[in-house]
């Protein structure tokens, strides 16, 4: 079998969050443990290609967009990535060579975001037509892939490849207007599938569904959530005609590896686990600048703040424990415009206590979870969450609301003292968040010997990519079963040239 990954990110590299490290690991592992060939295709981000030392090689030249804007694109092979799939670059500095990926540098969203998602889904299905590569299945990712998801299928001739929209976030839509949608290049068939909708705000996620042979979101919590959520809407219709599935996401064991030495963070295994956590605080208040104390607990988040993340909770609870010296804070990720002033107010009202540094850094990203004693995740909406997943992997509990991919990877140790690994939040609103913070830190200062066991049992947990993979391996069987390969239409290339 062999598959082509449809994405926006691909980590180390290319990436704002989850789906870069998801990018990077799913398909290698399908293709290395599973023996599912994959191909990845993606934007080219040439700042972020010469910034990273990454070398290419021209794959063919397409024109991009309608013929007569006149457009070129070129497709790229990434070489010397360091992953085991072919990963291939589509190239239109016109729209990708810019500072972020999605957002400018104040953190909002391009303008033109589903225009570059247009052309490059036309982009995309240019490329395969035109090399004549087949495959088995497709898997696009988020509301970006929904424009190749339609110019695929509307370019086949018989059952083959399956299509399949892996939906990361159903918050993302890629909405635009009607009188946008003659501009986007969408084919006619696309077209008239949005419209018997009836969507008062067509989208590229809704376009991508309506496309897709099946769908597939980040944890079956989160996939019986949609169901509910957007019942009786299109995008709900288009949810529910669909095979569907919510597979959790993995962290990849190398990547974070708390006994892995050499890094910002001193290694610890789960026989030293205790020695190794107060080693690193004491490393993480250094070098973010927090007053050295070994006895008061350290709350570390690593994330976007944004609105669905809880960020308003997040800072209406945890400031007050931080003004208190019950606390102290390390925020680490960028956030929404709206957060600016609070995380700044929240920073000045804490004492010292409450540092937020805006990007993330790997070497920080280890010494976060090394040395914190818990994590926060009050999310309204979370379809996975890798956070606590890693955070689990160095012994740091997490604190969250048991929603989506949370409540599935997420016991209260409360409830459940045996086999609990965390604590849930019992409703969303920041008394909710303080009390359970509150309890957790009680809860790890009343029984040392309790804390270490836990510590031990949660950093022996499986969230690896390979466990991820074995599930979607059963999954691409099914949704491959009787299927046959059409004919491909070609494309005229131009010669190869190097960029």
């Amino acid at each position: 079998m062999k598959a082509l990954y449809i994405t926006q990110e691909y980590a180390p590299f290319f990436t704002e969050g989850g789906l870069g490290l998801t990018s990077r690991a799913l398909p290698a592992a399908l293709q290395t443990e599973a023996g599912i060939a994959h191909d990845l295709i993606l934007p080219c981000y040439p700042g972020l290609v010469e910034r990273h030392g990454l070398s290419v090689e021209t794959v063919c030249r397409l024109p991009a967009g309608p013929p007569e804007e006149g457009r070129e694109a070129t497709v790229v092979r990434l070489l010397g990535h360091g992953g085991p799939c072919e990963v291939f670059l589509y190239r239109l500095d016109a729209l990708y060579d810019r500072p972020g990926l999605y957002r400018d540098a104040h953190y909002v969203e391009f303008t033109d975001a589903v225009e570059r998602a247009a052309v490059f889904g036309r982009g995309v299905a240019d490329w395969v037509t035109a090399t004549g590569r087949s495959y088995d299945l497709v898997h696009a990712n988020d509301w970006q892939s929904g424009a190749a998801l339609a110019h695929l299928r509307a370019r086949r001739s018989g059952a083959s490849p399956a299509l399949v929209m892996n939906v990361h976030s159903a918050a993302y839509r890629g909405e635009f207007t009607v009188r946008q949608s003659a501009r986007l290049g969408l084919p006619d068939v696309a077209l008239a599938a949005l419209g018997a909708q009836r969507a008062d705000r067509p989208g590229l996620l809704l376009l991508g569904l309506l496309s897709a042979d099946a769908a597939v979101t980040c944890s079956p919590s989160y996939a019986r959530e949609l169901s509910e959520e957007l019942s009786g809407t299109p995008l709900g219709d288009a949810w529910a005609a669909l095979p569907t599935a919510g597979v959790v996401s993995g962290v990849d064991p190398a990547v974070w590896d708390p006994s892995a030495p050499g890094r910002a963070s001193a290694a610890y295994d789960p026989r030293t686990v205790d020695a190794g956590k107060r080693r690193n605080k004491a490393l993480l208040q250094r070098a973010t600048g927090l007053p050295a104390d070994p006895d008061v607990p350290v709350v570390g988040v690593c994330s976007r703040f944004v609105a669905e993340k809880g960020t308003d909770l997040l800072l209406e609870a945890l400031t007050p424990l931080a003004a208190e010296g019950a606390a102290q804070v390390v925020l680490v990720g960028p956030a929404a415009p709206e957060f600016h002033g609070p995380l700044a107010t929240a920073a000045g009202r804490s004492g010292g206590r409450i540092v937020h540094l805006p990007r993330f850094e790997q070497d920080v990203a280890w010494l976060l979870y090394a040395g914190a004693d818990c994590t926060v995740m009050p999310s309204l909406v979370e379809p996975c969450g890798l956070n606590q997943l890693i955070a689990m992997a160095y012994g740091t509990l997490p604190v969250v609301s048991p929603v989506g991919g949370l409540r599935d990877t997420v016991t209260d140790l409360r409830a459940r003292p045996g086999h609990g690994n965390g604590f849930h939040i019992a409703e969303h609103s920041p008394g909710a968040v303080r009390d359970a913070v509150c309890a957790a830190l009680a809860w790890m200062a009343a029984d040392a010997g309790r804390l270490t066991a836990v510590r031990r049992r949660v950093m022996a947990q499986d969230w690896s990519w390979s466990r991820t993979a074995r599930q979607f391996a059963r999954l691409y069987a099914d949704w491959t079963a009787d299927r046959t390969v059409p004919p491909v239409q070609h494309l005229p290339l131009r010669a190869k040239e190097d960029v």
